[in-house]
This record gives C-alpha cells, structure tokens and sequence, in this order.
C-alpha cells in the first residue's frame, strides 16, 4: 500500500484513489512496511508546526493581531540560591531532606571528571527506551 498525504489528518491510497482518514484505529491497521513508511514521511512535517508556531510568535511580538491567538501571562517560577550557608542552617533546622544533590554532570563540572569515582557507590544506572533508528 503506497499513500501521499494530502492534508493534516488526511492521505491519499495511490493503490485505491481513496482518500483516508488518519485516526490512530487506520494506522493501527497498516501493514508493518506502511506503517514504517508513514512514520518516515510524517517526520518531514513534524517541524513545521514548530516553525510556524516561532513565525507566529515573531508576529505578535513585532505588534501584529491575531483574532484567535495572543499571548498568555507569562509563567513564573520560583527556584532557591544555591547558599551553602543558608543549606547549613536549614540542614539543622529541618534535616538533610531539605537539601539535594546536583545532577552528577553539575558534581563532575565543579568538582572534574574524578568525582564520579568517588561518588560511584551512589550512582543508579538506568535505562532509557531505545529511539528509532532510521535504516534509508
């Protein structure tokens, strides 16, 4: 089965003329060649929401108005100062769960590559999901 997406949300069966709609029930459906050969095309459009979002905001900065869009508040967040004073004294009021570590990149940043070693005993290793690898 070969296809050519027409519109978001919508191909075309170059086998058949029909058009169809992408719902994830029709692509649970494809055959195991198809279903790769969607995904490897649609990853040609999956930038374009993002440059067209980076478009959109460029807009709206430079005063252009939208009747469905415009920005929100924006978020605002809060973080702690790294003090190792103020740590001290939070650590005798409250114990040592009120202060944590710093990524093990940050520890090997301060402190160089070595500390890893000496910190080995408390390192967790972990696995991520395998990504994609794209043979074409």
């Amino acid at each position: 089965m070969a296809f050519e997406i027409r519109n978001i949300g919508e191909a075309l069966d170059l086998d058949t003329g029909q058009v169809v709609a992408l719902t994830p029930d029709y692509i649970k459906q494809l055959d195991d060649e198809t279903l790769a050969q969607f995904i490897y095309e649609s990853k040609r459009f999956a930038k374009l929401p993002k440059a067209g979002e980076e478009e959109l905001k460029s807009r709206l900065e430079s005063g252009k108005r939208f009747s469905m869009v415009d920005f929100g508040k924006p978020a605002k967040t809060k973080t702690i100062a790294d003090n190792n004073a103020r740590k001290r004294e939070l650590v005798i009021k409250h114990g040592w769960d009120c202060v944590s570590f710093k990524s093990l990149n940050e520890l090997k940043k301060i402190y160089g590559e070595k500390f890893e070693d000496e910190i080995s005993d408390l390192i967790v290793i972990g696995e991520k999901n395998p990504a994609l690898k794209w043979k074409v």
